[in-house]
């Protein structure tokens, strides 16, 4: 069972009764709210949709589908179903965690360390240039100069101390790959607002700390993806989460 699977599972356990009471596939996120009023949220693929855009079947009367449906939808190959999914798991699993610290101020990074972080996170990037003995940054899309393409972490995370991992992860599935790399990280963060918070699971995997959101205004939380809000709009209205699974190995 994947990694998506079985996170997915434990959302399963938490969903009785619950329906979708509003979503929105934005340019930038995806936002779901639950009948209950939580919300969630995670990455929209818009360079990755395909020929058809990434159409979701039944457009138009997703609105009052039970929640435990679209949970499963974060299993699709269809990436706008699975962030449909993955959103919905984080609305169910996120809200049972209170603000936390920062995870850079969390992270046991050292000045030996060779750091891996797979999905380019700006600010902390220019934070640890300098400051590790080596730092990789894996994306899918290179927007600039100095980043690796995803395929190179074949090579490099394995020599990794620490590996930064983004949420996105869950939603393509690709995250069961990349962890399956980290074979010298002793410190494993899994972090952005796509995270899941799943430590039950994760721990399993070698995962040492998760830092994921909570949604805080789920109705403005859509109203801003649905105008083509990105990570900065989106932060207004979430809460950093950051929850500490195990020591650095």
């Amino acid at each position: 069972m994947l990694i998506t699977q079985k996170v997915a599972a434990e959302a399963l356990k938490k969903v009785e009764g619950l329906t979708i009471a509003d979503l929105c596939v934005g340019v930038g996120y995806t936002g779901v709210k639950l009948s209950n009023g939580t919300g969630g949220t995670c990455f929209t693929f818009r360079h990755e949709l395909g020929l058809k855009s990434g159409v979701i079947q039944g457009a138009g009367t997703l609105i009052g589908m039970p929640a435990a449906v679209a949970v499963q939808m974060a299993m699709s190959t269809n990436l706008a179903e699975a962030s449909v999914g993955v959103a919905t798991i984080n609305a169910i699993l996120n809200e049972n965690y209170d603000e936390g610290k920062n995870a850079v101020d969390m992270m046991d990074v050292r000045e030996t360390d060779t750091v891996g972080m797979v999905g380019y996170f700006y600010p902390v990037a220019k934070q640890l240039q300098g400051t590790v003995k080596k730092l990789y940054v894996f994306e899918r899309n290179i927007t600039e100069e100095g980043l690796l393409p995803d395929w190179s972490e074949n090579i490099y995370l394995p020599e990794c101390d620490v590996v930064m991992i983004t949420g996105v992860t869950f939603i393509n599935k690709t995250i069961d790959h990349v962890l399956s790399l980290c074979k010298k990280a002793k410190e494993i963060v899994i972090m952005g607002a796509s995270t899941c918070m799943a430590p039950e699971v994760l721990k399993d995997y070698g995962v040492t700390l998760l830092a994921g959101s909570r949604v805080t205004d789920s109705d403005l939380l859509l109203r801003v993806i649905a105008q083509g809000g990105g990570g900065l709009d989106v932060l207004k209205y979430t809460q950093k989460l950051c929850v500490r699974l195990a020591k650095r190995r």
